[in-house]
């Protein structure tokens, strides 16, 4: 091969740092070897760079789903209606919410969200014999990750898609059902990309107490084989909506978007760092209800009725119950206790001009501003609950939850026993 023939070759290979043109030119006898060595490196970093992702433009809209109340098993396979419009999972105020409810698609699903626990090497593995079974049993089947996993995961797996940061409103477009690998903070998380329509999701135990996941691993193939089939039991966990405001008036944006917030769990005032308590005026539905001097105070959801307003000392809430729950955190008054609201009421938060220091206002766990005087939040019922796909019907894993993970009511025992105990 002469010169003349290699000269394009090398053009093509300056970029991976091969000396110029020019130079070799001069020496034509190292003209191979300059050129064997970049057509290794080439293959080298063609071989270790990352897989491609693909975006989430070329993923389909969601497919048509119902949500039917308990009927008897020879009903649930009727075909459903495909003219209605992309079905969002909704609620209002007074619905049969505690009424059975079944999934049920028009077409089976085509794109599954997979939020797994960050650096944990348990939902690594999981993550990766859930997506190389999908591949195999359903490989139409159009996987999503968020930008961290598909970084997080390297050169692992490829062909997954990713949703960018920037684009969150894709996230309700696209996904027909999610999985969770983790805790409950995972499926708090999950909660979180999703500002409008969630879509059903189902969790898998991974995490430290997963109060809210029903599923254990082991069976994740009979689990998610009957999610894409349908007519598994649902249950609608009530979400808040809240909105932050300036004492003008003004609406505080968050993250540059202007919409509502929206969680799974509580919405919370507190004095965080600053050690004087906080004084709060307390609204509901218009009319002042208190002002509250306190570390701060928790709105919560009855799925967050078992969180951190438990641990202030508020009530257990079964989920299928529509309400708001105001707890105290540590209030200076001891006649202050928690109250149950109906799901119709506002109540607005305000940061008293009396109060010596600020509030942070966290939304599921996550600080997302810091309250200044008069500046306040409206916390009411979100029309976009979390459909969680349930493992029995008829409230008994809410029960189970409580009595077993919980230990709710049950008696202190003796850990050494008669005779047990080790001698002095």
């Amino acid at each position: 091969m002469t010169l003349r023939c290699l000269r394009p070759a090398i053009r093509s290979f300056t970029h991976l740092g091969t000396p110029s043109l020019r130079i070799l030119q001069h020496s034509p006898q190292c003209v191979g070897t300059r050129l064997a060595y970049s057509l290794k490196r080439a293959n080298a970093a063609r071989r270790f760079s990352a897989p491609p992702m693909k975006t989430s433009l070329s993923l389909p809209d969601k497919v048509h789903i119902g949500l039917d109340e308990a009927v008897p098993k020879d009903v649930v396979g009727n075909d459903l209606d495909t003219n209605r419009p992309p079905a969002e999972v909704r609620q209002k105020i007074g619905d049969e919410y505690s009424a059975e409810h079944l999934l049920r698609w028009s077409q089976p699903p085509r794109t599954v969200l997979i939020v797994k626990k960050p650096n944990d090497e348990r939902t690594r593995a999981a993550f990766l014999e859930i997506v190389r079974w999908l591949r195999s049993e359903y490989p139409y089947m159009n996987i999503v990750v968020e930008p961290a996993v598909a970084e997080e995961l390297g050169e692992e797996v490829s062909g997954l898609h990713v949703i960018s940061k920037d684009n969150m409103v894709e996230y309700s477009r696209t996904i027909d059902f999610a999985i969770t690998l983790g805790g409950d903070g995972t499926i708090l998380h999950a909660s979180s990309l999703f500002p409008r329509a969630v879509p059903p999701i189902i969790s898998f135990s991974l995490g430290t107490l997963g109060f809210l996941l029903p599923f254990g691993f082991q069976d994740y193939q009979t689990a998610l084989i009957k999610v894409i089939e349908g007519s598994v039991p649902l249950l609608l966990r009530m979400r808040l909506t809240c909105a932050i405001f300036r004492n003008d008036g003004r609406r505080v944006m968050y993250d540059g978007l202007d919409q509502d917030l929206q969680a799974m769990n509580d919405i919370t005032l507190h004095r965080g760092h600053n050690p004087h308590l906080t004084v709060i005026d307390c609204s509901v539905g218009g009319e002042f209800l208190t002002d509250a001097v306190a570390d701060g105070l928790i709105v919560s959801t009855p799925t967050g009725s078992t969180a951190y307003s438990l641990s202030a000392g508020g009530p257990i809430v079964h989920p299928a119950v529509q309400s708001l729950l105001l707890t105290p955190i540590c209030p200076r008054s001891l006649s202050f206790r928690p109250a149950l609201l109906p799901p119709y009421l506002t109540v607005r938060l305000r940061l008293s001009k009396n109060s010596r220091g600020t509030a942070q206002v966290s939304v599921d766990g996550r600080d997302v501003y810091l309250l200044g005087k008069e500046e306040y939040v409206e916390v009411r019922m979100s029309q976009f609950p979390i459909p969680c796909v349930s493992r029995t019907r008829h409230g008994k894993d809410w029960v189970r939850d409580i009595n077993q993970t919980l230990k709710w009511n049950q008696s202190f025992t003796n850990r050494h026993g008669d005779g047990d105990s080790e001698p002095w």
